[in-house]
């Protein structure tokens, strides 16, 4: 199984219709990428829903744009979208 810092480090190569499904939102966090409505394999493994890579690709750009065209690490990249999964909005400038 990958971690969550695995499935953000390979965004740009997902589809992005897939959902992310996971354990919790640090970067060890056990993770795992689905076809959108096969939540399933998702529940068994414990893993509930995260985030939709359409929209984790969404919460890196806007952090980016709003960084005046920053170019994120891994780690910006996670935080941008566990700010999202959580708050449902984007992550603020400091």
């Amino acid at each position: 199984m990958q971690t969550l810092r695995d499935v953000v480090g390979a965004l740009d190569e997902l589809d992005e219709e897939a959902v992310i499904h996971t354990d919790g939102t640090s970067p060890a966090a056990r993770a795992v990428v689905l076809p959108a409505g096969d939540a399933a394999e998702a529940k068994a493994d414990g893993l509930r829903y995260f985030l939709e890579v359409a929209l984790a690709r969404d919460a890196v750009d806007v952090w980016s744009a709003w960084r005046d065209g920053a170019e994120p690490t891994v780690d910006d990249k996670l935080m941008a979208i566990a700010y999202y999964a959580t708050h449902d909005a984007y992550l603020p400038v400091d």
